[in-house]
């Protein structure tokens, strides 16, 4: 069988003037999870409403190798998860079974294997006021998955949750879907909980899928400036910045290609702050002009000078002893030019 559940080829859909999304293709496979995620207004919540039918595309198709049916639906979940206050989890859970008129030993069965598998048996004979966020969260994901969806669409899945419980229900998450071979689509605006638990992250701008890609792939080859600043800082320089910095070997055999692009004074570079690293060095020909502890590691704002001139620079470091006014010497062991990794 075709890998592929689900295409969507050359999707537009407009709000008065206002293009929400424009021009989108994509493949879903079988029992992979995509999270698209972007800045706000980028489109991201209408396509998911394009994939569960609530609204129309002016243009473009989905083509579903195996289309929706009553018993496997496309199902959307929302991110205030609305569940019956006045049902038990149970309840809850069988609810879509119910309503498909399913034997009571199946409804029972499914049920049950759910809760276990999602670790809230105890709570089947509670009600929803009486759960914590996170256990509310793994009912109406566990309510969704019960009547076994063609695709699971989930907007800001994890919007409610804090931080140390959204990256643990975003693995529990990803566990599950590979285990039920469940199909998923998540939108969201929190980078790491898209990295953690999606097999592939498409980057929405201005209503254009810009990128979409393994995790890795799209973090260390973005395709575009603006993809790359979305997910992280990112410094732009000259190329003839370079010579004011050490090379990795790679970048430098990169160079010396005959008619490569890093030749040229004014080709336009990109990378990301981990690309580049600081060395101490009273001579170094550039000076750390803020330092920003962000958690594991600092980012530096160092301004490196060359041929009288000066550039901006993020550095992601381990270090922290280094202060506003150092000197320090520059590395680079990645570069980009837009639309291109070199």
């Amino acid at each position: 069988m075709d890998k592929i559940l689900c295409r969507l080829h050359n999707l537009t859909k407009t709000y008065g003037s206002v293009a929400a999304v424009v021009g989108v293709s994509l493949e879903l496979q079988y029992g992979e999870l995509i999270s698209i995620v972007g800045p706000s207004g980028a489109g991201k919540t209408t396509l998911l409403r394009l994939l569960a039918e609530l609204d129309t595309a002016e243009s473009g198709e989905i083509y579903f190798q195996e289309p929706p049916t009553r018993e496997h639906p496309v199902v959307l979940v929302f991110q205030d998860f609305m569940l019956f206050p006045t049902m038990t989890v149970a309840a809850n859970v069988a609810f879509g079974l119910r309503a498909r008129k399913l034997p009571r030993r199946e409804i029972q069965e499914r049920v049950q294997r759910l809760l276990d598998a999602f670790g809230i048996a105890d709570k089947a004979h509670e009600y929803p006021g009486q759960l914590s966020a996170g256990q509310q969260q793994r009912v109406a994901l566990a309510r969704a998955l019960a009547i076994r969806p063609r695709i699971l669409l989930l907007d800001e899945p994890f919007a409610h949750l804090d931080k140390t419980l959204k990256m643990d229900t975003a693995l529990f998450l990803r566990r599950m879907l590979h285990e039920f071979g469940i199909t998923a689509v998540a939108v969201t605006h929190d980078l790491e909980e898209a990295f953690v638990m999606s097999d592939r992250v498409g980057i929405m701008i201005d209503g254009q899928l810009r990128q979409l890609g393994p995790v890795d792939e799209v973090y260390s080859r973005p395709a575009s400036l603006d993809a790359a600043r979305f997910l992280g800082p990112v410094s732009s320089f000259p190329a003839d910045a370079l010579n004011a910095m050490e090379t990795s070997p790679a970048v430098e055999a990169l160079r010396q290609q005959p008619n490569s692009k890093l030749s040229l004074p004014n080709t336009l570079l990109y990378c990301r702050a981990e690309s580049l690293a600081i060395v101490p060095d009273a001579a170094g020909n550039a000076v750390i002009e803020e330092v920003r502890f962000v958690g594991v590691l600092v980012l530096y704002l160092v301004r490196l000078q060359f041929r009288e001139r000066e550039t901006p620079l993020h550095v992601f470091s381990l270090e922290n002893g280094l202060e506003p006014g150092a000197r320090v010497r520059v590395r680079v062991s990645q570069v980009c030019i837009e639309e291109e990794q070199v």
